[in-house]
């Protein structure tokens, strides 16, 4: 009940902060600049809660919670008092429209600098990106990828975790080119440099895996199956299991490691799985129901409450933290890579070389939130840094209905010297929103589709 509360928890403080700086920017930046604002609005459709201040806005939270609008007095939308056309939206000069559109997008990636200077003098391990095993044929193995090689460099660009290696690898995607990776043998110290040819690189295209396509996978230290903890108030603290024990056999089938047992919990919920457990030097056997939780679709997924105690061996991780001053500076590279990242997968996806089955939606976004949220704070703030920084991203797009297409719609009138003809205004937001609305159908469709 507890992580489904946090989940919730996610969800909300997701919205609101990311959808709420944005919107908020955009009303703080109209007022300053004497535009007067009508409505403040956080989702859409069915108002679930609405008030007004003392200026007549009304603020307004809705059922939908894809996005949010501020919508100000403007001519163009209905009459306007004479005594308030001063305050129109419309009669604003070219640098106020241009401000208070910007303000948005300019709110998010700012809030993501301020997340990740945070997170960066809090400070976090990073895992060193060390390779676990290499699929016997694979594009890896051709490349001369090996077992226990770090790989430190991707295309001269140093790699210092998983992360930084997959968006370097994804660079690449659609290309059929080569990857040039640089390696290092813990055990000699000695560098060496491959190159992998990408011309037959194939990824799944609802599930896109960069590292199992190019048949890497990451290095993972050997977990003994004792049982370190289990969770209050979880099915297994209300079974036989103890602490200590150590899991030889599940339904009388041998286990090797951790991921057979979450596999085999998460597949059986509700039902009831014999555990054959090593406690005190003897072989024990006996029923172990297995509970269950429910996803966003209200599907059942196993849920026992046990996990190991460990801890990851020092020489595979290394510490990042940096003062105030030093943090500015990683922030900042921060929001450049991440920028560079968004603007290279939609530029792959506009060109086809990525396929729109890869995009998440709202469900995707919602699970991604809570779980960020159990994980603990530091995975929260990243996450929501992350978001910020792609809806910002988006939101800058010269695509109509956008505040990219407003900016560009404006820039246009002012160097014309004119408004933009109301009929060609109209067509172009028709065909902004059609495409808008094709994207978020796409997305929520592979959402439904990885949840079957």
């Amino acid at each position: 009940m507890l992580q489904v509360l946090l989940s919730i928890l996610g969800i909300l403080l997701t919205i609101f902060f990311v959808i709420g700086t944005h919107e908020a920017a955009h009303f703080i930046t109209a007022r300053l600049l004497k535009v007067k604002v009508l409505r403040f609005s956080i989702g859409f459709g069915k108002s679930l809660a609405r008030w007004y201040d003392k200026k007549g806005t009304e603020y307004v939270l809705a059922l939908i919670p894809l996005g949010g609008y501020v919508k100000m007095l403007d001519e163009r939308e209905g009459d306007v008092a004479p005594e308030e056309v001063h305050l129109a939206f419309n009669r604003q000069p070219f640098y106020k429209k241009f401000l208070i559109v910007l303000a948005g997008p300019a709110a998010n990636i700012f809030c993501a600098f301020i997340l990740y200077w945070l997170i960066f003098m809090i400070g976090f391990v990073n895992i060193r990106p060390i390779i676990g095993e290499v699929a016997p044929g694979s594009i890896a193995a051709n490349g001369g990828l090996k077992m226990k090689q770090e790989i430190i460099r991707v295309d001269d660009r140093k790699t210092s975790n998983w992360t930084s290696v997959l968006f370097r690898i994804l660079a690449h995607a659609g290309n059929q080119d080569q990857l040039k990776v640089e390696t290092r043998d813990p055990a000699s110290n000695k560098t060496q440099t491959h190159l992998l040819d990408l011309t037959a690189w194939d990824m799944d295209e609802l599930s896109p895996d960069p590292l199992n396509s190019l048949g890497i996978k990451p290095y993972e230290p050997v977990v003994p199956l004792v049982i370190g903890v289990i969770a209050e108030a979880s099915p297994a603290a209300a079974s036989p299991l103890k602490t200590g024990d150590l899991i030889i056999a599940l339904d009388k089938k041998k286990v090797n490691d951790w991921s057979q047992v979450l596999n085999a919990t998460l597949n059986h919920p509700g039902e009831t799985i014999r555990f054959t457990v090593e406690r005190q030097g003897k072989q024990i056997t006996f029923p172990v129901n297995i509970g269950y939780k429910r996803n966003l679709l209200f599907q059942k997924y196993g849920y026992l409450g046990i996990g190991p105690d460990f801890t990851w061996p020092e020489n595979m991780m290394h510490k990042i933290q940096y003062g105030p001053i030093q943090a500015l500076g990683a922030a900042g590279q921060q929001i450049i890579d991440f920028t560079y990242f968004n603007l290279l997968l939609f530029g792959k996806m506009v060109t086809g070389k990525l396929s729109l089955q890869s995009l998440g939606g709202p469900i995707t976004i919602f699970e991604t939130a809570g779980t960020a949220l159990n994980y603990g704070l530091l995975s929260f703030l990243g996450f929501l840094a992350f978001l910020s920084i792609t809806i910002g991203i988006i939101n800058i797009l010269p695509i109509p209905g956008l505040d990219g297409g407003h900016l560009v719609i404006q820039t246009v009138e002012f160097l014309i010297q004119r408004t933009v003809p109301e009929r060609i205004i109209i067509f172009l937001y028709y065909m902004g929103f059609t495409l808008i609305l094709f994207v978020l159908i796409q997305a929520l469709v592979n959402d439904l589709l990885r949840l079957m």
